[in-house]
């Protein structure tokens, strides 16, 4: 029992489970309703889950020697997991989420197979690469959702308009999300090297192009509403995500301190989950 504890510790099971949760609402706005066929759901579901625990895993792997200083009771530093377990534990869980997607359909299979590699070199070295981490998280993020609305098998060019979309968004604002956060850790980057954007580029830039990201998201927000059929009830709930966004670059724009950056970061996670109520709520009254 305590390996298997310590081994669900080193996937981050719940992260996982939010990823499968995830694609099935990235499904159910292409459906456009809450008849997603169980035979499709739960692989899509699983191949999800799967994919981000081995994500998880190789990033520990990767990590083990920083993580020795830096976080010593996590299952690798520990030695709770060996090294090679860690490692194979990885390969294992990205074939594993690779077959799973094989029954829903080759453009399922060959996402999964991206995402695992993308999330291999994420934790090799791309993470320590300034904003080419930060895209990174913020392709896999709006990937996430994709891989949803590729499942439903539906490539007509109305819904592919409807989950790009929300995949652009859920991409746009992470990588503005993750900038915030590369601020708020500048004082635990700074010690073993690390080459964020904020350390690189200094705060203040990174701050700017925080903002420009998360403008970005917020400026193609009222596209599903004014040319994909999305009602009012998505237009209001997506008026309160983008002002909420506002709200984050004001705060991360007037001050670039450790605690102003948690406190935009906090507020951008709401502004990026009333935006995906809005999908949900705009796509399930549309249909």
């Amino acid at each position: 029992m305590p390996r298997v504890a310590a081994m669900l510790e080193l996937v981050r099971i719940y992260n996982c489970l939010l990823a499968g949760v995830a694609v099935l609402i990235g499904a159910i706005v292409t459906l456009g309703g809450w008849g997603l066929p169980s035979w499709i759901a739960l692989p899509a579901f699983l191949a999800a889950m799967f994919v981000a625990a081995g994500g998880n895993a190789i990033n520990d792997y990767f990590d083990r020697k920083i993580d020795k200083v830096n976080r010593p009771q996590r299952p690798v530093p520990s030695g709770r997991i060996r090294e090679r377990d860690a490692l194979v534990a990885a390969q294992i869980l990205f074939i594993l989420g690779i077959l799973l997607a094989v029954p829903i359909n080759p453009y399922c299979v060959l996402l999964a197979a991206l995402n695992s590699l993308v999330l291999a070199f994420y934790a090799w070295g791309i993470k320590r690469r300034g904003l080419a981490g930060n895209i990174a998280i913020g392709y896999l993020v709006g990937s996430t959702f994709l891989f949803g609305g590729l499942a439903i098998g539906d490539l007509s060019l109305y819904k592919l308009e409807i989950i790009g979309t929300l995949a652009a968004m859920a991409a746009l604002s992470t990588v503005g999300r993750e900038l915030i956060k590369d601020i708020q850790d500048i004082p635990g980057d700074r010690k073993p090297g690390f080459k964020t954007f904020p350390l690189c580029h200094g705060s203040r830039g990174a701050a700017a192009l925080a903002v420009a990201f998360i403008a970005a998201a917020v400026l193609i927000s009222p596209l599903p509403y004014m040319f994909l059929g999305f009602g009012r009830v998505y237009l209001v709930i997506v008026m309160l995500s983008a002002a909420a966004f506002v709200v984050a670059a004001a705060i991360i724009l007037h001050g670039q301190k450790v605690k102003t950056a948690g406190r935009a970061s906090f507020i951008s996670k709401i502004a990026m989950g009333l935006g995906l109520l809005a999908f949900l709520a705009g796509a399930l009254l549309h249909a």
